[in-house]
């Protein structure tokens, strides 16, 4: 059965076209009875699977912690000032949170949640479309990748608000899509593929790594086959998408690089070390056996000849460059870290590597069955949704302590910035250390803030409140920026008669808790904890107001 006949309409609907007097209405509904069938409906349950095995209620009830409150502080900035306020986040990321965002609330973790969805659906249709010769082995391929997505753990502790998610979507998009060029070549699929790859950098940084290997394999695989205008088509858009990424590169995302959100301290783990071979391959092994859950894919036995598999498979079914792409992206990504400009099997950044291989590995299931319909003939079909139906199990069961996990880390910014905004009085003085600062910007019911900017912080700006002069923002966490903030707090509270200081702090180290004990203590002041953690109340003696 060739992949055409795995497209049709659905058996027993009706094959002609309604009358042209039943009218445009008439002709979508028969479009819609000859599309949607109970496969696509499973497809659409899967993507909606996503409200399940992740606790919705907890993602949209914990405070942001400080990773994300830089990314959502965005929202509060016009949005003319959209590239200055946006770090290592994809620009068109920090575009979208606008989108889904509810002042004050925690409404933008739906995002990354619609992605993970859209994922799902992205999965199946890459290993529904590959090529296969029946229609029970393409369905099952559909379902078990999509279920793959859905249940990949490094997806599932993606609750948080930051791209990955979307690393993982689009990359699957451009897989799906150089799979669907090898099917059917043409100038319009490369158009695609470019327009996914350099585009998708605005949402993604993964998807940069996956367009560098699809586009190599695309022209290696053409040069193979001594195809050679395919080549030259290949190479004119490999150069093309090269250069809009290079530009998207330079206007958007060297800026992060620059800063060192990448390089920080603690992305410094994922670099492979170059003193010496054995040194890398310590590095590699190491780092794979300690984020192998995050694969959902069990032991190693298991696990990487369900890979190979997948590999083998897509190449058999006639898409060499597609598995060809996957096979390049993981050199491509030591390369890329080689020369120090991303982590390598980061739990976070490499969310993309633990999703796409996941979803080939379903290839391979599927892959290993077909092996046995000339044997199994009667019994082949049963064999494959047996099969599939197993891994799927397998899945679910590897994945199932990721399922509705908390993997949010525990700070109170919305709690302390809410507590003061109810307790506070309206001459009480407010400081904010700088870690907190673009958490407190984006829950603070009361003015917009605006931005300065701190070299101090890989942000490279922080936000302050220049119209409410009661706010004072720690410039740095170090014991001059303390002192400083400190001083600042104090002779506002005596020009307000010696009013109470409200001290908001989370995300503190043991270096800059230091320095703020060290700072009171030179005043001769006390920070009383109340409320949430990290928040207190420094009553500044009356005797320096008299």
């Amino acid at each position: 059965m060739r992949e055409a006949d795995t497209l049709g309409p659905v058996p027993g609907a009706p094959a002609d076209s309604p009358p042209a007097a039943a009218g445009g209405r008439a002709r979508l509904a028969a479009t819609v009875r000859r599309r949607l069938t109970a496969e696509h409906l499973a497809a659409l349950v899967l993507a909606l699977g996503v409200l399940v095995v992740h606790d919705v209620p907890y993602m949209l009830s914990q405070s942001f912690w400080t990773d994300e409150g830089w990314v959502v502080a965005t929202t509060k900035f016009p949005l003319s000032q959209l590239r200055e306020t946006t770090s290592s986040t994809p620009i068109g990321w920090s575009a979208l949170l606008r989108l889904v965002t509810v002042p004050r609330t925690q409404s933008p973790r739906l995002l990354p949640l619609a992605f993970a969805g859209v994922a799902v659906l992205v999965a199946y249709w890459f290993a529904r479309q590959l090529g296969w010769r029946h229609r029970e082995a393409a369905v099952c391929a559909g379902l078990l990748g999509g279920i793959a997505a859905l249940l990949v753990p490094a997806i599932l502790v993606q609750d948080g608000l930051n791209q990955y998610t979307a690393d993982a979507c689009l990359s699957l998009a451009v897989l799906a899509l150089t799979s669907r060029l090898e099917r059917d070549w043409s100038r319009r699929g490369l158009a695609a593929l470019s327009v996914a790859v350099w585009g998708g950098m605005l949402f993604s940084d993964g998807v940069t790594f996956v367009g560098i290997a699809a586009f190599v394999a695309l022209c290696v695989v053409q040069l193979a086959r001594r195809d050679w205008r395919r080549f030259a088509e290949a190479c004119a858009a490999s150069a093309i998408t090269a250069v809009l990424m290079l530009a998207v590169y330079e206007a958007f995302d060297a800026r992060a690089v620059s800063t060192g959100l990448i390089n920080g301290q603690h992305m410094r783990y994922y670099f492979v070390p170059l003193d010496s071979a054995s040194a890398a391959v310590t590095f590699i092994t190491s780092h794979f056996a300690a984020v192998k859950q995050y694969f959902g894919l069990g032991p190693v036995w298991i696990a990487v000849p369900l890979v190979v598999a997948g590999i083998i498979t897509i190449a058999r079914l006639g898409k060499p460059a597609t598995a060809l792409a996957f096979v390049a992206l993981w050199p491509v990504m030591l390369c890329v870290n080689a020369v120090r400009r991303y982590p390598f099997l980061d739990e976070r950044t490499s969310t993309f590597l633990f999703a796409v291989t996941a979803v080939v590995a379903a290839v391979g299931v599927v892959g290993i069955s077909g092996l046995l319909w000339p044997l199994l003939k009667d019994w082949a079909v049963a064999t494959t949704i047996g099969l599939a139906a197993v891994a799927a199990l397998s899945f679910a069961v590897t994945a199932g302590p990721f399922v509705r996990s908390h993997h949010i880390p525990t700070e109170h910014e919305r709690q302390q910035t809410f507590y003061v905004a109810q307790h506070a009085a309206p001459d009480n003085v407010i400081v904010v250390s700088t870690a907190t600062n673009w958490g407190f910007a984006y829950y603070w019911p009361t003015g917009k803030p605006a931005r300065r900017t701190d070299h101090y912080v890989a942000q490279q700006y922080e936000a302050y409140f220049p119209t409410q002069p009661r706010i004072v923002v720690a410039l740095n966490g170090k014991p001059g920026g303390v002192t400083s903030a400190l001083s600042q707090a104090v002779h506002q509270s005596e020009l307000r008669s010696c009013t109470t200081i409200w001290l908001i702090r989370t995300h503190v180290s043991a270096s800059e808790a230091a320095a703020w004990r060290t700072a009171l203590s030179a005043r001769r002041l006390v920070a009383t904890p109340v409320g949430r953690d990290g928040l207190s109340i420094i009553q500044v003696p009356k005797s320096l107001c008299q």
